[in-house]
C-alpha cells in the first residue's frame, strides 16, 4: 500500500491499512504512525499538560496499536476512534497513577468533550452513545451505591454536587464511588 497523502484516506482505506498492520507490515504501520503521531501529541498534551509526557503517551499509544492491531475491527469503529480511545485510556491511567487516591474522576476524564480531532468528529457522537450502552450493560455488576452515582452522572448527566445533594452524601463520596465504579467498568469492558 503506497500512500501519497494519508489525509485523503477514507475510513475503509484506513481499515485496509490496518489489515496490513495486522500482518506485521511495517510500511503500513509507518503510514499509521506518521499520520496519527502529531495529532496524538496535540491530544495527549492537552490532557497531560507536559510535552515530554505527551510524547511518551504517543509512543505508548502507537506501541499498543502495533501490539494489539489484531483487536482492531473496522466494522465497529474508525481507526481514528480506536486510536484516540487507546490514547485517552492511557492518559487516564497515567493521571490515576500520578495522583493516586487523590484523583477525582470527572465525566470529561472518561470521555473528553472539550477536544475532538477533525477526523474524529463524524464518529464522535456514535462512540459516546456506544460508551453509554456499554456502561448500561455493565451497570448491574456494580454495587448499588456506585450504580446510582454512575447512572446519575453519566446517564442523566447531573453535576457532581447535585448528585451529592440528591443522595445526601458528601461530594468527595460521590467522586470516590465514581472512581471505583469507573475502574470496575473499565476492567469489565476490557475483559469483554
Amino acid at each position: 500500500m503506497i500512500v501519497d497523502s494519508p489525509e485523503a484516506l477514507t475510513k475503509q482505506e484506513w481499515a485496509e491499512c490496518m489489515e496490513q498492520v495486522k500482518q506485521r507490515d511495517k510500511r503500513a504501520f509507518g503510514i499509521v504512525f506518521s499520520y496519527f503521531s502529531p495529532r496524538l501529541k496535540q491530544f495527549t498534551y492537552k490532557h497531560m499538560g507536559n510535552e515530554q509526557v505527551a510524547i511518551e503517551m504517543v509512543q505508548e499509544t502507537m506501541a499498543t496499536v502495533w501490539q494489539k492491531a489484531h483487536l482492531f475491527d473496522g466494522s465497529k469503529s474508525s481507526l481514528s476512534t480506536w486510536i484516540y480511545t487507546i490514547a485517552r485510556n492511557l492518559c487516564f491511567d497515567m493521571l490515576r497513577k500520578q495522583k493516586g487516591k487523590e484523583l477525582h474522576v470527572h465525566a470529561d476524564d472518561i470521555w473528553p468533550t472539550d477536544y475532538c480531532p477533525p477526523d474524529f468528529v463524524e464518529h464522535y457522537s456514535p462512540e459516546t452513545d456506544r460508551l453509554k450502552e456499554q456502561i448500561i450493560r455493565f451497570l448491574e455488576d456494580l454495587p448499588k451505591a456506585q450504580r446510582e452515582v454512575v447512572r446519575a452522572v453519566y446517564l442523566e448527566e447531573l453535576p457532581h454536587q447535585q448528585v451529592a445533594d440528591m443522595f445526601d452524601i458528601p461530594l468527595g463520596t460521590v467522586k470516590s464511588r465514581l472512581r471505583l465504579a469507573v475502574e470496575k467498568l473499565r476492567h469489565s469492558m476490557e475483559a469483554e
